[in-house]
Parts: structure tokens; sequence; C-alpha cells
């Protein structure tokens, strides 16, 4: 299956195997049986390897590398054991976060096997071989091991007695069980099925926040370790995702048993009945617990409603005064530190004292001026031995000394108080993830070969179903840019004639889907990478010529944005140079004005005023000549 090699004999659809039929077709087969592949499992934690968050992404420099570190040791040393004829290789499949980091748990698969007949597995016989080339578990290559640490097809060695005779309880061992679900709003793509895809690595995020709030609310919640996203599947619909996911669980005395049927319940109730996961819609009936679902027959009882284990939350309210907040900005990096500091210190504090049991988390709400005033709240498990009192006093206890109240030996506090929070709030171990919002971004275009005809508006009319097809492939470019992590498809929308022209335009809508941990995607993108795929915009495929600035994606095109700045700008200096040029022209008729009348009066002189029987007249300035 893929690059996994499966056991023969190892398929069961609903408790269905054909195991008779399969020794019925052994025995009558002249052929001999082909090579035979055993697989068992191998985990150990390395004591000087910190664990960081790149460590868990398959698809980071560091995992690589680690990885490659782990099998060049691992491989030596199975192939001196005795199953080391047999030996094909192993494979680390993850590593874990252990002792608060500080430590990193390896977890790897391994496979045997190149003949007709493969010996039975022992599996005591090689953990022992391998605790010896180990130096006792303790050296591997350069790490350091935790002696206790070394398990084999889920077999370590159980602890000896010590010489006082005290029986040391056994080291809890994590058991698995399946869950399976789908999404009926998140739609599969391509890129959901390649582990090492941006959108594999954020969707998984979101899908293990959600997933881990609801069995940390569940009846599990004390022994419950973690999910783990195995894949995502194609569902039933267009828009439907199937999530497969392995969880993990201490099998310690405080769980009897594992009750799947207790769990789907429990689930199903917090999901307001298999109906919603945070912003994701579920559907109803995909819920599977360890393979387990509701039957018609056990739909038939009604079901029983368990409630999440009650929690209570305290506000914690102290001041720092041996140092200063600056910047009371919640975005400034001075801002940010303090809270983690701060955050780390009394979280460790809480995990160290009595009350470790019960103690769930504690987030920082606000930092204050004036020294630095912290405002905090805790929660806890409800218990009767939890109350306001107890964890004033456990934190008092926790920061006394001679000279004072101090969290670590950082801060030194004064005025620390605590109040009992109304209403239980759900301890924030993770951001809440950012919605997964498909954005649609609208092509318009022209194609200059493509002839515009009335049947091109006829949606179905061979003409339109063959170029609406094409040109749909065609913009499936995109899935080779820089976007196809978000490329959802493209759908043509319309064509439409050109004015005075006689092709064809295209309206169409494209769909990208980024994922809730990115930025948002802009036009400019969508337009620089269609530009860039169709050489300049000028070719879409084979078939189609492209008017070159024809390309607008939602209303953008560099055309036009070039052209805007001209026109403000021009409507700026032509506004001036209008004023200026009416402010001067109307100064300049004044002084036109002005000057011909000073000069009509200079020469009013010349002139002799006769006055008659009809009026007013001007003689000649030659006084010879008479009228």
């Amino acid at each position: 299956m893929g690059h996994y090699s499966l056991k023969s004999q190892s398929l069961y659809l609903d408790d269905y195997n054909e195991l008779q039929s399969l020794s019925l077709a052994k025995s009558t087969t002249t052929q001999s049986p082909g090579p035979i592949i055993e697989q068992f499992t191998l985990n150990f934690t390395i004591t000087n390897l910190r664990f960081t968050t790149d460590l868990r992404t398959p698809s980071s420099a560091k995992f690589s590398s680690t990885k490659k570190i782990m099998q060049h040791y691992i491989d030596p040393l199975l192939q001196k054991s005795s199953i080391g004829p047999y030996f094909t290789g192993c494979r680390v499949t993850g590593f874990r976060s252990m002792s608060n980091r500080d430590n990193t748990g390896v977890d790897t698969i391994c496979s045997y096997g190149n003949g007709s007949q493969v010996p039975k597995f022992n599996q005591t016989k090689v953990y022992q071989e391998l605790k010896n080339m180990t130096n006792g578990i303790t050296k591997l290559g350069i790490y350091n091991l935790d002696n206790e640490s070394l398990y084999i097809n889920g077999y370590t060695e159980p602890l000896e007695r010590s010489s006082l005779s005290i029986t040391t309880a056994p080291r809890p061992t994590s058991r698995f069980f399946t869950l399976n679900f789908t999404l009926t709003n998140l739609q599969y793509t391509a890129d959901l099925d390649v582990p090492s895809s941006r959108k594999f690595i954020s969707t998984t995020k979101v899908i293990n926040y959600y997933i881990d709030r609801l069995f940390k609310s569940s009846s599990i919640s004390s022994v419950y370790t973690g999910c783990k996203v195995m894949r995502f599947r194609s569902g039933r619909h267009r828009d439907d995702t199937g999530i497969d996911a392995v969880c993990s669980y201490n099998n310690n005395a405080s769980l009897a048993t594992f009750d799947r049927e207790k769990v789907y319940h429990e689930l199903s109730t917090m999901t307001n009945g298999i109906t919603r996961l945070g912003h994701y819609s579920l559907e109803k009936n995909s819920l599977y617990i360890n393979g387990f679902s509701l039957t018609d027959t056990a739909m038939a009882r009604k079901p029983i409603l368990i409630e999440a284990p009650a929690k209570s939350g305290y506000s914690l309210t102290f001041r720092i005064v041996n140092e200063n907040l600056t910047n009371p900005d919640s975005q400034s990096p001075e801002y940010k530190a303090a809270v983690e500091s701060i955050s780390n210190k009394v979280n460790q504090l809480y995990r160290q004292s009595n009350l470790q049991d019960q103690f769930l988390n504690c987030s920082i709400t606000r930092l204050r001026a004036g020294s630095i005033v912290v405002d905090c709240q805790c929660f806890f498990q409800s218990a009767p031995s939890i109350n306001r009192a107890v964890v004033e006093r456990v934190f008092r206890d926790s920061t006394s000394n001679a000279t004072g109240l101090w969290l670590g030996s950082s801060y030194q506090l004064q005025g620390f108080s605590v109040d009992s929070l109304e209403l239980a709030i759900e301890p924030a171990t993770y951001e809440t993830p950012l919605r997964t919002k498909r954005e649609n971004f609208r092509l318009s275009f022209r194609i200059s070969n493509l002839p515009y005809s009335p049947e091109l508006q006829d949606s179905r009319s061979q003409m339109y179903q063959v170029n609406k097809e094409k040109i749909e492939k065609e913009l499936d470019v995109l899935r080779t840019s820089s976007l196809q992590d978000y490329f959802d498809g493209c759908t043509l929308e319309s064509f439409g004639p050109v004015s005075g022209k006689t092709y064809t335009s295209v309206a169409s809508i494209c769909k990208l889907t980024p994922d809730p941990f990115s930025r948002a995607l802009q036009k400019q993108e969508v337009y620089e990478e269609l530009k860039r795929l169709t050489h300049g915009f000028t070719k879409l495929g084979p078939s189609y010529d492209l008017e070159e600035q024809s390309l607008v994606v939602e209303g953008y095109s560099p055309v036009k944005a070039d052209e805007q700045p001209e026109r403000s700008g021009l409507q700026f200096w032509a506004i001036v140079l209008i004023c200026v040029s009416i402010l001067l022209g109307f100064i300049l008729l004044i002084l036109l004005c002005f000057l011909i009348v000073f000069c009509l009066r200079r020469k009013s002189h010349l002139y002799q005023v006769q006055q008659g029987m009809y009026g007013v007249y001007f003689p000649h300035l030659s006084t010879r000549k008479v009228h």
C-alpha cells in the first residue's frame, strides 16, 4: 500500500477476514510463497537532544538530518543482532517531546524477512542484545539514552527489585486507538495527500488543536497523551474530507479498561451530536472510535450523556517590584518576552507543587505598568482539595524566602491576591486557530483568436461547453505556481463580445484557500503569477492567443494602476496652473484697463470740445477746418 508493506492476512472489514479462502488457495497452488516481511516497533528516549518544534515537522531540515543520523546508528546494531540475516531496515516515524522538551523520544518501525521462512521474532532476546550494545541503554553513538526508555514491540524489561526489596511501580505503557471522522466544509485537494505540503501541515495543526481539546475534557483526560493526524482522504462529496488519526494514552491503574463506546458518547456530546468541530462541520454518521460507531441497534438505545470533568479557575494578581515595563503594547517584543518568562515560572511553580495532579494551566491575561502588575488566570481539575485558600497558600509557600516573595530567582513580588473565577473558563494551551477562509478572485481577459458568436452565451451549446472546459483546464496552470498549495481551481462564468472587435472576452472565478496560519493572498500576486505562466499574458495553453493588456484580477490591472497616479497628479497641477493663470490674467487685465484710462486722460487736452445746438461734438485737431 504505497510505500508500506502489508501483512497478507491482516485485512479486516467489519471483523470479516477471508482466512479460510486464503488457506485453501495456498493449499492448492503449486507456486512457492514469496518473501515474508515482518515489522516491529523500536522506541527510546535521548536525554541530550532538546526537542524543538521543527522536529515535529517531517519536511524540516532538522527532522530530515536527525532522522538520517538515527538510522545510521540503529541499523548497524540490528544487523549485528540475532535477526541480522533477515533485517531489512528501520524507518524513523516521529520524534516526541519528553520531560518538558529537555529530552526527545524517538519512534521507529523496523522490518525483517528475506526468505520463505523467517524465524519467530523474539522481542525479549532482541531487547537484551540492544541493551548490551548500548552499554545498558545509556549510549547510542553521540547520544545519551534514558536507560528505562527502550521498548521493542511494546516490550521493556521489568525493573528489578532494589537491595531494600522495594518494588517500584512499572512505567505506564502507551496504548493506541484510532479516530476517524469526516468534515463536510473542507474540500479535499491533492496537496492534502502530501505530508510535506504546507496545507497538510497547517490543517493538521488545526485538527490536532480541536481533537486535543475534546480528549482533555473527556473521561480519559488523565491518561491521554495526544493524537496525530495520519492522513486525509476524499469524502463521498466534493467538499468532504475524511480524517484518520491515531491517539495514545498511558495504560496505568487510573484507567481500568479503555471503553471506546463511552468515549464515543462523550465526543458525540461535545461535538453537538457529531455536527461541529471548531469551525468545521461534521458528517453526522462519520465518527469512529477504534472502529466503533453507533449501529442501527445502538441508535435504538438512548445515548448516555456524560458531562466533561468540571474545572475550577482562579484569578491571580501580583506586582513585580524589581522590574519595569517600559512598553505596555501587547504586540511589542518586550511585552511578549515578559509574558512568556512570567508564565513559564508560574506554570512551573504549580507543576512542582502538591497540586500537580490537578493543575492544568496558567496564562497571563494582562501586564500593567507600575513596575509590572500581573493579571493571571490558573485552572485546576475540580476536586474537594482544591479551593481559593489552597491555591493561594501553595503560591505563597513556593515563593517565600528570607527576603520576601520571589517568583523563581528573577522576580520579587508584592501585593499577591487570589480570587475565584465565577465561571470555569477553558484553559488556553494554544492560540485559537484562525478560520480557513476560501478566497475567490474574479478574472476577466480577452482571447484574440476566439471569434465571438452568440452561441458562446448559450450554456447548452457545444461551442460553449468545449471552450469552457478547455479554458478551465488551461487556467489550472496555477497548480504549478507558487500558489499551488492554495489553489482549488477556476470556474468559467461567461463569454461576451468585445466592443469594436470581433473576438471574445472571458469572465471566470479562481478559488484559493490559504492556510489559517499564513497571510491573506493579494490580487497582485495572482495577477503576476498568471502573467508569468502565460508568457507575459500572451498565450493560454497551445490553443488561445490573449490580448496582452486585457487581464484584470479583482479590478486590478497594472495599466489602470499606473494611470491613476498620472491622472491624480495632472489634476493637481492643472488646478494649480489654472488658478495661477486666472489670477495673473485678472491682474494683467486690471493693469491694461488702468493704462488705457491713464493714456486717454493725458490726451484729453488735445481735443476741443464745442457745444452746438445738436449737442457736444469733437472737432479735428486742425482748427482750420470747421464743421
